[in-house]
């Protein structure tokens, strides 16, 4: 084992931390709800962001393993940036959901009341997210094909701009068609990833 593995597993034990238990929370928020005495009025819209909070969660341990190599991510300064934006994440995933299904049983009336502060929260991790990726691919960004570097640019610019809009609009078939776009994106970029 090389001494830059080593050094990756051992940063990782936090980041493991930190992502289990947004996973862990949001699972738990949702067995609550299931399993709970109390009515609760479901609602297609707020399980939708609950899920897409949990496939950021993912996505972010799929991205955490693409940069296991990369000496830069064990630095002290860039470790903690990424312990704070995961912190973000956490937050994120506590907010999808309700703690108590007794005092927050209609998912409607919760995901309207938390909708501002669940996507102010994720367009500030996705600033984060943006910062990682822009201090990963600067060096490289004249070296990619001009294809890459618009990928790129697009991603980035439709996962700040949806969460943005949809902190700002009441209206439900806007917050539909941006949580479509935004799992549409999460495809896009996910979709050529494998741990190996």
């Amino acid at each position: 084992m090389t001494p830059e593995i080593r050094a990756f597993e051992y940063a990782l034990g936090l980041y493991s931390v930190l992502i289990g238990l947004a996973i862990a929370d949001v699972a738990a928020s949702f067995h609550r709800l299931a399993r709970s005495r109390a009515p609760v009025n479901w609602d297609p819209l707020a399980l939708l962001a609950a899920f897409y909070a949990l496939v950021m969660a993912i996505g972010m341990w799929f991205d955490i393993w693409t940069v296991r190599n990369v000496a830069q991510t064990r630095h002290f300064f860039f470790y903690l940036s990424m312990v704070g934006n995961l912190f973000v994440l956490f937050l994120i995933a506590a907010t999808s959901l309700p703690d108590s299904p007794a005092e927050d049983g209609d998912l409607r009336v919760y995901y309207e009341r938390n909708r501002r502060y669940f996507w102010l929260l994720i367009a500030l991790f996705q600033a984060g997210y943006i910062g990682h990726g822009i201090y990963f691919v600067s060096g490289l960004i004249s070296r990619l094909p001009v294809l890459f570097t618009v990928q790129f640019v697009t991603q980035w610019t439709l996962l700040l701009v949806i969460p943005l809009a949809l902190a700002s609009s009441r209206s439900r078939a806007v917050h539909y068609a941006g949580l479509v776009a935004l799992l549409a994106v999460q495809a896009w970029h996910y979709a050529p990833y494998a741990i190996n």
